[in-house]
């Protein structure tokens, strides 16, 4: 079978707890009371990948379990939704209350029916927020994978705008606040705190600085000026401290004039208006993506008038 243009691989299914499951898998809902129905679909999909994320599976019997379920995992990707189980339009019910009462506007829900004429497709898809409706009998395993590739795909672009927008309202409320500390050293250690807020991880980060730099490669004679996670030890040393490859980054970002963002840690240059160098160096843990890079160069940029805004 050929690739599709997202990186469509086969790869071993997880088989982690769900509350171990975060960023390293696309949760999939099944709602349907026929465990045949449940046994199928994860045998189909067994081995489906998407963005080199695997899937993983939570199963529920009727509408009431997919409806807490719901509300326990609001990160689900996509719901496999049955119409008729508990009631003839249990299914149906439970589409809108999705929407409506678990106000989760995110998840992709794939309606499927066995018994096409208790909901017409035309009525459901103009009266509910579904993305998709397909009838059981002609819903075979390449049209599954074609299904949930294309249901994927929505999600996350979906994701990538809603981080986007709630990154950018972290970045306005953390400018506003930092912009109101006068002294550098308290603005810096605030800006730390804010990145790892604004990327939602952890961050071992370490910032340095100083002023009147004879010549742009001599990190040596700058100072530490604030740190977080495994580097917080570091605070109020001489920059000659660093480990050598956090050393070579900061070299050559100090004289490159421009922030350089690797698989799992960044070097961001701080272009301040004034005789200021400053050059943050941070591990995230992950691999930070292209909406983290705007999102960091923006914050950084920000942050720079408030740095001006101290000397």
């Amino acid at each position: 079978m050929t690739s599709e243009p997202d990186d469509l691989l086969f790869a071993d299914e997880t088989n982690q707890p769900l509350s171990e499951i975060r960023q390293n898998a696309w949760k999939v809902l099944i709602v349907d009371d026929e465990e045949q129905v449940h046994s199928v679909t994860k045998m189909v999909l067994a081995d489906f990948t998407f963005r080199e994320l695997p899937l993983t599976f939570i199963s529920a019997y009727s509408a009431d379990q997919g409806r807490a379920l719901l509300a326990d995992n609001p990160d689900i990707a996509v719901c496999l939704l049955d119409v008729v189980m508990e009631s003839d339009h249990a299914g149906l019910d439970l589409a809108r209350d999705i929407r409506g009462e678990l106000a989760n506007p995110f998840v992709r829900i794939i309606l499927r029916t066995g018994q096409p004429g208790q909901a017409p497709e035309r009525r459901v898809i103009v009266d509910y927020d579904i993305n998709d409706y397909k009838e059981k009998s002609e819903l075979t395993a390449q049209k599954l994978f074609s299904t949930m590739v294309t249901a994927l795909r929505s999600y996350k672009d979906i994701m990538t705008i809603e981080t986007s927008r709630r990154g950018l309202e972290k970045i306005i409320t953390a400018s506003a606040e930092l912009f109101q500390i006068r002294s550098v050293e308290p603005f810096l250690s605030g800006l730390l705190m804010q990145l790892g807020s604004l990327l939602e991880v952890g961050v071992d980060a370490v910032m340095i600085s100083a002023r009147n730099i004879a010549e742009m490669g001599d990190v040596d004679r700058m100072r530490i000026v604030a740190a977080s996670g495994r580097f917080t030890d570091l605070s109020g040393l001489a920059a000659d401290l660093l480990e050598p490859d956090v050393h070579h980054g900061v070299v050559e970002v100090i004289a490159t004039r421009a922030s350089k963002f690797r698989d799992h840690h960044s070097v961001i240059y701080f272009h301040a208006n004034t005789d200021r160098v400053t050059v943050l160096y941070m591990e995230t843990g992950r691999r930070l993506d292209a909406v983290d890079h705007r999102l960091i160069e923006l914050f950084c940029s920000n942050a720079s008038i408030g740095l001006d805004l101290t000397q």
